[in-house]
């Protein structure tokens, strides 16, 4: 077999331009995919249309997505206070980080909430994989062909089960960073080999989109860039270490607008009430030889992966793609380490260690691929079966049948996302705009669920109802302000049978409840036994009950002192006819933050502390020297 041409000069895209078509071809078939997950029957209107993704925390992100993107266009930061959940809450980048993404397509589109923004947004995403895989095998030194049948295989990895569930869980940030990082290793190979303008602007783009969405990936990768720089370092002179600066440089500055923000604020990611963190053993981390199989288990196929991938790095090796070999491994290695530690270390997000073995088999989709079309070329195949692949695949998007018959069989996972609000929860918002008012929040029951389908629909809550809430937004939140919430069968981390009718009165006090939605058996049995509790809807969600009660009490955001709340959204809550009481205080039930200004400026802010001593984050406590017409709180994140 005749050996293949030096990394320099073998053909690219421009010198071969028909396996350009067989790239759009390609992106032709990643269209169809990407359109099952708004409709089954592969509509363009689903994905224009004003209903919301509800799948995972898709409804959470949009949410946070609107609130930023607000944010930004009114002050220049994607950092406010909502008022509208958790008795008022920062939102930070350090809660939600996937939000991100989400905040980016809804600035583009004009900074309000828009649903077919982040869908639009959320399609190009899915559409840019293959295109990363192609670009990544460019880097690497693949020819076109080979390139094109490491697209092919990366869109298999995507609609695998672990690909799906990354979309589906709603992890654009972790799939963003993947996708740069994927780029960004075999283009430093490329640019060691020639430090051309070509290979800085990728890997400037990719540092760029890679420290965007999510930076702890980005910060993983440098084991990676460590070794490449002692390896290569002493082999240039001047111009490639300005241009690695560059590179860090255009990945950094850009987004230290927000990263300084996650610094200032990284102190609001707290574990849940109930949590205990543990350090395990080391070997408990490391494990031993039999513990890193099932890892790949999630993968299809995955001996064949890992073998083609090993045998391929070793061809691309003998080929002349050392470094895009040796950097490829050894980032695919360190993507299953952190994978076995995250599976192993109690606290860690859930799904941490499959989204890690689906970045490792994206490194090893590039050398398998090489490999593949080196002994497909050897038999003057490589073109018709690259051509074959992309005919099967292109059927498969966009021919298959209403079951999905061949994309079965294939092992390609496209049911659609759930996508609008069922009737069930449709019934459920109407109830809730009948029989509820602004005059006071609504004690939402965040029962443990299976994370499948619309669990996190509640995020939308607010934007549907157009009322504030305790709870809903997300039941893992993991920050102290979320404390005050009802979560599996507990008020506040405190057993719901545990409150006497006099302790949950005073709750509903200090945190102005009008009315609770109580979604398990144990909480509405709880609920419906409260002198002050009168249920005035009885639903259904998901084959399970779901009362809506009303609390006897009077209604008022306003604990001491009088006025009127006239609105709150993430840029102010506005008081109207503020008097004080005798001591001279207006005590609000909302959440305490350093930084929150009142406008008159000779308004006081000071924190009232809760009187039970269970909620760490205490309300805001004004001191007014009299009577005012008109009260405004503000937060700038200082």
């Amino acid at each position: 077999m005749t050996a293949p041409p030096p990394p320099e000069t073998d053909a690219g895209f421009t010198a071969r331009p028909a396996w350009l078509a067989a790239v759009a071809a390609l992106l032709l078939v990643q269209v169809g995919f990407a359109l099952t997950l708004f409709s089954a029957n592969r509509g363009w209107a689903a994905v224009t249309d004003d209903r919301p993704v509800l799948s995972g925390r898709h409804p959470l992100h949009l949410y946070h997505g609107a609130l930023g993107a607000a944010a930004f266009y009114a002050r220049g930061t994607t950092t406010c206070y909502d008022p509208r959940f958790q008795a008022g809450f920062p939102k930070t980048p350090v809660f939600d980080p996937g939000s991100r993404p989400a905040e980016l397509f809804l600035v583009l589109a004009g900074g309000g909430y828009d649903p077919a923004a982040y869908k639009i947004g959320l399609f190009c995403v899915v559409l840019a994989v293959p295109l990363a895989f192609v670009l990544a095998g460019r880097g690497a030194g693949l020819p076109p062909g080979a390139a094109v049948l490491a697209g092919v295989a990366g869109t298999l990895l995507l609609w695998s089960r672990p690909g799906r569930h990354v979309i589906e869980a709603g992890h654009l940030d972790s799939l963003g960073a993947g996708l740069a990082a994927l780029v960004f290793v075999p283009w430093l190979a490329r640019f060691a080999r020639g430090l051309g303008v070509e290979a800085w602007l990728v890997l400037a783009l990719a540092a760029l989109a890679g420290w965007f969405c999510n930076p702890f990936v980005w910060v993983g990768l440098m084991p990676v860039v460590i070794v490449y720089y002692i390896v290569f370092a002493p082999r240039h002179g001047p111009g490639f270490h300005l241009g690695l600066a560059g590179v860090t440089f255009v990945g950094v500055t850009p987004n230290v607008w927000w990263m300084v923000d996650w610094a200032k604020f990284w102190w609001l990611r707290q574990p849940i009430p109930g949590d205990h963190l543990t350090v395990p053993d080391w070997h408990v981390l490391v494990g031993c030889a039999r513990d890193y199989p099932p890892l790949f288990a999630c993968l299809p196929g995955w001996p064949v992966l890992a073998a083609g991938g090993l045998l391929g790095a070793v061809l691309a090796w003998r080929a002349g793609h050392r470094s895009a070999a040796g950097l490829g491994l050894l980032a695919a290695a360190l993507a299953v380490a952190v994978a076995r530690v995250g599976g192993a270390w109690p606290g860690l997000p859930h799904g941490i260690s499959d989204r890690l073995v689906l970045l490792a088999g994206g490194f090893l989709v590039l050398p398998a691929a090489f490999g593949a079309w080196l002994v497909l070329d050897r038999c003057r195949l490589g073109g018709p079966a690259a051509g074959a692949a992309l005919a099967g695949l292109l059927v498969v998007a966009w021919a298959d049948g209403s079951r999905r018959p061949l994309a079965a069989a294939l092992g390609v996972s496209t049911q659609p996302l759930a996508v609008g609000f069922s009737a069930e929860q449709r019934d459920l918002i109407a109830a809730i705009k009948q029989h509820t008012t602004n005059d006071a929040r609504v004690l939402w029951d965040d029962t443990a669920a299976d994370q499948r389908g619309s669990w996190n629909w509640s995020a939308l809550l607010p934007v549907a109802t157009d009322r504030s809430y305790l709870g809903g937004l997300d039941p893992d939140a993991g920050m102290e302000h979320s404390y005050c919430g009802m979560r599996d069968r507990q008020l506040t981390g405190r057993g719901l049978g545990e409150w006497s009718d006099a302790d949950l009165a005073a709750f509903c006090r200090w945190y102005n409840v009008g009315w609770v939605v109580a979604r398990s058996p144990a909480v509405i049995e709880r609920w419906a036994a409260c002198p002050r509790a009168r249920a005035v809807a009885q639903l259904a969600e998901g084959g399970r009950p779901v009362v809506l009660y009303a609390i006897d009490r009077p209604r008022s955001y306003v604990l001491a002192g009088t006025a009127t709340w006239h609105s709150a959204d993430g840029r102010r809550v506005v008081l109207t006819d503020v008097v004080p009481n005798a001591e001279g205080e207006v005590q609000v039930s909302l959440h305490m933050i350093e930084g929150l200004r009142a406008f008159p400026s000779y308004v006081e802010v000071k924190e009232l502390k809760d009187p039970t001593g269970r909620d760490p984050i205490g309300l805001v406590r004004l001191r007014v020297p009299g009577p005012t017409p008109r009260l405004t709180l503000a937060w700038d994140a200082p």
